[in-house]
């Protein structure tokens, strides 16, 4: 599950692919937490982390989600994650990584 983000927003694509998760963006590393908080989905973490919101991404996902099986790929994934310290102690938020989708400069 990919979360792209851009200025207008916070998009779930790869809804059914739930062995992945990470926010893709473009958009400079001062302006990812202002994005995840404006699209409601989420904020970032001191580290540089995507803290999102698990009602709101998982109500996103469903929306996008086509296989049968989403709901058990769904839990599948939160429980993996909460296997790995990744999320909250309230079970509210996730923590993802965030990847750059900005080309690279040259020098």
């Amino acid at each position: 599950m990919i979360i792209e983000l851009t200025t207008d927003g916070a998009a779930v694509v790869a809804a059914d692919d739930c062995t992945r998760l990470h926010v893709a963006t473009g958009l400079a590393p001062d302006e990812v937490d202002a994005a995840l908080r404006r699209s409601g989905i989420g904020s970032l973490d001191a580290g540089g982390r995507a803290v999102l919101d698990l009602d709101v991404l998982h109500d996103r996902a469903a929306a996008a989600a086509t296989t049968r099986d989403w709901g058990e790929r769904w839990q599948a994934m939160v429980d993996y994650a909460r296997a790995e310290g990744w999320v909250s102690a309230d079970d509210r938020f996730v923590r993802a990584h965030v990847e750059s989708t900005a080309p690279a400069t040259r020098r």
